[in-house]
């Protein structure tokens, strides 16, 4: 179950890192950032009825998980538009780098609050994880407090976001269900705010409408994929996975964007995937046996 949250958590980081690719192309048609969150929530929330209908999956959750839901969607919501409005201060890179440190505060949330106890050797993946992530930041275009601020508390709220679908028993609902719930709240709050900032006067050419299917495609694998990852590994192993995202977004930027390839974001991948390979390093054959000692 270890190596199957992993890989989960990794194939939902990889499908988010596209959707920098495509948001671009969406944006270049005229389509501001909460029409493209509304649409992207509105094809995740439809797929996931539709799988809920058609393999009859049972349409029921505790009372007492909704308010847990309520919170969780507030916080994707409050994410998407944080990280937005950061790129109004600072470039985008730098923006969405701050945002990826968000598994510091994933770490510090479960140790301070939940008092989640970590190896030495899950911390050392952390900072080398959030060194690499530093490596992606172009300081010589680090000159707005408020942008920078604006960034890393989206980085703060998705955090929370995280936690909540872990320690809240969330992860734990069928994935179909919680993401139809969650896509209702979503969409519903982002419809209310598109309609108040004139967000939907739509003007898409093929190219756009495509990018805009692909976008909830790709929210669709993501969601998915991480609700259920993060049920097998937790909210802190899930967040340094989720940083396959900044690397699988360079990747896709340097190849199909053409955008310049700097030797300090060779560096970040480098100090993530070492970060990452520790993570992934089975525990000692010694604890192993101790642990099976102790259930008997």
């Amino acid at each position: 179950m270890r190596k199957k949250g992993f890989l989960l958590c990794a194939f939902s980081a990889m499908s988010f890192g596209f959707v920098p690719l495509f948001t671009k192309v969406v944006m270049q048609e005229g389509m501001d950032v909460v029409a493209i969150g509304f649409f992207r929530f509105l094809g995740l929330g439809l797929f996931s009825l539709g799988m809920i209908r058609l393999q009859k999956r049972p349409f029921s959750i505790e009372i007492k998980r909704f308010p847990a839901i309520v919170a969780d969607s507030f916080f994707q919501v409050v994410t998407m538009l944080l990280l937005s409005a950061s790129y109004l201060f600072i470039p985008t890179g730098n923006a969405t780098s701050l945002h990826f440190m968000y598994p510091v505060f994933v770490f510090l949330i479960l140790y301070l609050y939940y008092k989640n106890r970590f190896s030495g050797m899950q911390w050392l993946a952390l900072v080398l994880c959030a060194a690499g992530i530093v490596c992606f930041i172009d300081f010589d275009n680090m000159n707005n407090w408020i942008g920078m601020g604006i960034a890393i508390a989206s980085g703060l709220t998705y955090a929370i976001y995280m936690v909540i679908l872990d320690k809240q028993g969330l992860a734990q609902i069928d994935p179909f269900v919680l993401s139809f719930i969650g896509c209702v709240l979503e969409t519903v709050f982002l419809a209310i705010l598109g309609l108040g900032m004139g967000s939907f006067h739509l003007s898409l050419n093929a190219s756009g409408v495509l990018s805009l299917v692909i976008l909830a495609g790709l929210s669709v694998c993501g969601t998915l994929l991480l609700q259920v990852g993060t049920r097998y590994i937790g909210s802190g192993m899930a967040s340094l996975f989720c940083l396959f995202e900044p690397l699988t977004s360079l990747i896709c930027g340097w190849m199909i964007l053409k955008d310049p390839l700097r030797w300090g974001s060779v560096l970040g991948c480098l100090l993530i995937f070492g970060g990452i390979l520790l993570i992934l390093k089975p525990p000692k054959r010694s604890q192993m046996k101790k642990i099976k000692w102790i259930k008997k």
